[in-house]
């Protein structure tokens, strides 16, 4: 039998504070925007930089963690499973939303520590450093 493998690790920025829901059960279910950045050299030598947005979903006391300790741009390293969910959009075309179910979530650096750091803590490759302009949210 052929075993099949749905795992997702992330270390971004938080795009703005999480919102925190409750299912009519009670349950905490919280959701935010994490970026992830890519960093190359064009063919001019220019460095260039692609931003990738993937939506977190982080239940229960993962939820709760969310809502304690993260706030917009704070730093996370994120495992968890990519998932799909279909809905209507207000006009009643069907769509998907593909978003990260978080399993774990570590607080790299939160924002207040981050405005404290020096840039080369979180320089890009090829000794670039960048500061808090460079930052996409």
């Amino acid at each position: 039998m052929a075993r099949s493998l749905n795992k997702v690790l992330l270390i971004g920025h938080v795009g703005k504070d999480p919102e925190i829901r409750y299912t009519p059960a009670g349950v905490p279910v919280a959701q935010f925007r994490l970026a992830t950045n890519e960093y190359w050299r064009d063919s001019e030598g220019q460095l260039q930089e692609a931003t990738e947005w993937h939506t977190i979903v982080a239940w229960r006391n993962l939820a709760e963690l969310t809502e304690r300790q993260i706030q917009r741009g704070t730093r996370l390293f994120i495992e968890g499973r990519i998932r799909s969910r279909t809905y209507e959009d207000a006009s009643g075309a069907r769509r998907v939303a593909y978003e990260i179910q978080a399993d774990s979530i570590i607080v790299l650096v939160g924002r207040k520590e981050a405005d404290t750091q020096s840039p080369q803590s979180d320089t890009p490759p090829e000794g670039e450093s960048s500061s808090s302009e460079d930052v996409p949210f």
